[in-house]
């Protein structure tokens, strides 16, 4: 999560000029990367993976990996991490990625090979153009999806500056100059500190007169505020493609879970231990849906489920202030009818909540809620009768205080058979979820799928059109 510092007004006039020397060389970097060839580019990238699993590259990925460790990245995450970003560069991964039928690239990609201009009829042709100039905003939690935007953006023709957390800034930065690409030769770093008045003056210029194309942003409730307020007087209007902060929900079917009770609670375990519940992607609430003819009690899961935590356990030091108000909620569970259950071994470190019909956090106020953002291993259950009632459910997540600037649910991790997960495809239609999966992708993003609705490559690109009988030339 990013938090801005409310600077005091400036007494002196600021010119980012004198601070980024490399701001007068964005218009010609433009213009160069621009007339360069995408397939040069994308065959460039793909050398990286070989890169990889070389000698220096695991020098590399071990760097990394110690710099995360150092920062307090969990090991856990910070190894899943850093083993999706190596196969985001493996050539099949970029292949599906670009060549996606569902892009704006997937017309490009004809009898095994890539097309510039694309023929659609007779009188209408076009070409995938790069926006120009990005500007990608990195969150502090993770660093694969700034990788991604700044890889992508550069592969589609893109010039990318980067304002990144202070915390995990110079582990990306290291990458992107370690491995064997031009890529590093036109993205650029900002390093502004938000609790720096004076810096946040500095950025907020940048925003203001820098022509950007498109604005990328992986950060919180905060974040997003103050760059759209600030981009609002931009007279480039760029586009804002801003990754607000969300969240995933689990639903269970009952009947599949009493036959697969183990594997539901050790892929459930897994799903709510690794990255600490803080991607977009990991369950923080979920729906049992009863469809069994007898109303067998689900005790034994619960036991298990907790188990299970317990093996996947990682404390997390700084948050020990929160397992004091975590133990107040705990109890107005208890008072509100609903079981808590807690690991004998960790106490309130883990904590799985049974509820029946409806959150029984719906109505506890800020002052004794703990939110998703200050605990982890923490999930609330909550059985239903059917799927009617979870519509409502859903759609309040984030008006609860537990779930405080969550706009809405990204991922819905389903247990079911296949009668019940066409039933969880027809909810995720009606709340506007982006993604149902099973537990294999919680963290991991299949090449072809959109992020949040949106295709990384369509927004680093535009169509030019070319119409009428205009003659061009296929390079090559």
């Amino acid at each position: 999560m990013i938090g801005f510092f409310k600077g005091r007004k400036q007494e002196e006039p600021i010119d980012i000029r004198n601070r980024f020397n490399w701001i007068d060389e964005l218009d010609n970097q433009k213009v160069d990367l621009s007339g360069q060839d995408f397939e040069a580019r994308l065959t460039e990238i793909k050398s990286v993976h070989p890169f990889l699993k070389s000698e220096d590259g695991k020098r590399l990925i071990q760097s990394l990996y110690d710099d995360m460790i150092g920062i307090g990245f969990p090991e856990e995450s910070t190894k899943i991490e850093l083993d999706l970003l190596s196969e985001i560069f493996s050539p099949e991964t970029l292949d599906l990625m670009f060549f996606n039928p569902s892009n704006g690239l997937g017309n490009s990609f004809h009898e095994g090979q890539f097309q510039d201009l694309v023929e659609v009829d007779q009188s209408y042709s076009y070409l995938v153009v790069p926006k120009g100039l990005i500007l990608v905003v990195g969150s502090s939690n993770t660093i694969l999806p700034v990788i991604t935007s700044i890889v992508l953006s550069y592969i589609c023709g893109n010039v990318t500056v980067c304002q990144l957390s202070k915390l995990n800034g110079g582990v990306i930065s290291k990458f992107i100059d370690g491995i064997p690409s031009r890529c590093s030769a036109y993205t650029h770093y900002t390093g502004l500190d938000h609790a720096d008045p004076v810096d946040v003056g500095i950025l907020k210029q940048a925003l203001i007169e820098v022509p950007w194309n498109v604005i990328n942003v992986w950060g919180g409730e905060d974040a997003n505020n103050f760059y759209f307020r600030n981009v609002a007087e931009n007279p480039a209007r760029p586009r804002v493609l801003n990754m607000e902060p969300l969240t995933g929900i689990v639903i269970i079917q009952k009947s599949f879970l009493q036959n697969n009770q183990n594997k539901v609670s050790a892929d459930l375990a897994r799903s709510i231990c690794e990255m600490g519940q803080q991607l977009c992607s990991s369950p923080t609430e979920g729906y049992i849906v009863d469809d069994c003819d007898r109303g067998d009690e689900a005790d034994a899961f619960f036991t298990d489920l907790i188990d299970d935590l317990e093996r996947r356990f990682v404390d997390f030091e700084n948050f020990e202030t929160s397992y004091f108000k975590l133990d107040r909620m705990l109890t107005f569970a208890q008072d509100h009818q609903s079981r808590v259950h807690l690991s004998k071994k960790y106490g309130n470190k883990i904590s799985v909540i049974q509820s029946k019909d409806q959150s029984v956090f719906e109505h506890l106020d800020d002052t004794q809620s703990v939110s998703i953002h200050e605990r982890r291993n923490f999930l609330e259950l909550i059985e239903v009768g059917s799927f009617a009632s979870l519509l409502g459910l859903i759609r309040r997540v984030g008006q609860k205080h537990t779930h405080r600037e969550i706009k809405k649910v990204q991922t819905i991790l389903v247990f079911g058979d296949q009668g019940f997960n066409t039933e969880v495809l027809r909810l995720a239609k009606k709340v506007g979820a982006y993604r149902v999966v099973d537990s294999r992708y919680i963290f991991e993003r299949h090449p072809l799928e959109a992020l949040d609705g949106s295709h990384l490559i369509n927004e680093f690109t535009y169509h030019l059109s070319v119409i009428g009988s205009v003659p061009y030339q296929q390079p090559g």
